[in-house]
């Protein structure tokens, strides 16, 4: 049985985004076939909502991958690690109010963002957190002969020999070139079952 969306309260006022955040392994299966219809298309750039009052990204705010041809990719995770994939909702030209402080969308930040612009999208993957069932001292190495098992933490995104991980944060999503050193790479092109959206990555969801 599906999950009913959740949509983030005032999402709209954030340049016009819908939000529609389910379960990670449940949005993927759903927006599969429309991930994939990005292999092959250029990024210009990636965007995030930047606070002006400290300079500073914000990422609560989803971030924003555009590539040619107008496709216009939103991505953000909440704190229960529930995942929002939405297409062309957010109006990157007008600026917004959050929190009570005033914010823009700003292009080429974090680095990774940067490296990756002008790059051909080549393939998507899942990555995992490993999870333990014990009571554990996190401060040294992880014990790995101890997990339990492996949870969804995000999404890798290749552009050739250049990566962007776009991963949960605890209600953040945050952008590095590379995941973590305990995270595993998985799932390559995404889950098996092929997802029920329509393959048109320029629809509205």
């Amino acid at each position: 049985m599906e999950s009913m969306p959740r949509r983030w309260p005032g999402d709209e006022s954030m340049s016009g985004w819908r939000s529609n955040f389910v379960p990670g392994p449940e949005q993927l299966r759903r927006q599969r076939s429309n991930l994939l219809a990005l292999v092959g298309r250029r990024l210009q750039a990636g965007w995030v909502g930047w606070g002006l009052a400290r300079d500073r990204w914000q990422p609560v705010i989803p971030v924003v991958l555009v590539f040619d041809g107008g496709v216009q990719l939103e991505l953000a995770w909440d704190g229960a690690d529930r995942l929002s994939v939405s297409w062309n909702t957010i109006d990157l030209g007008t600026a917004f109010t959050f929190v009570g402080q005033p914010h823009e969308w700003r292009s080429s930040h974090p680095h990774a963002f940067a490296a990756a612009a002008g790059r051909v999208l080549t393939g998507w993957a899942v990555t995992e957190n490993p999870y333990f069932t014990v009571d554990l001292d996190f401060t040294g190495e992880l014990p790995m002969d101890l997990v339990a098992g492996w949870s969804m933490a995000g999404l890798w995104i290749e552009f050739g020999d250049v990566g962007l991980h776009v991963f949960s944060g605890a209600d953040t999503t945050y952008v590095s070139d590379a995941p973590m050193a305990h995270y595993r790479v998985t799932h390559r092109q995404l889950q098996e079952e092929d997802a029920e959206a329509s393959g048109d990555p320029t629809i509205s969801s």
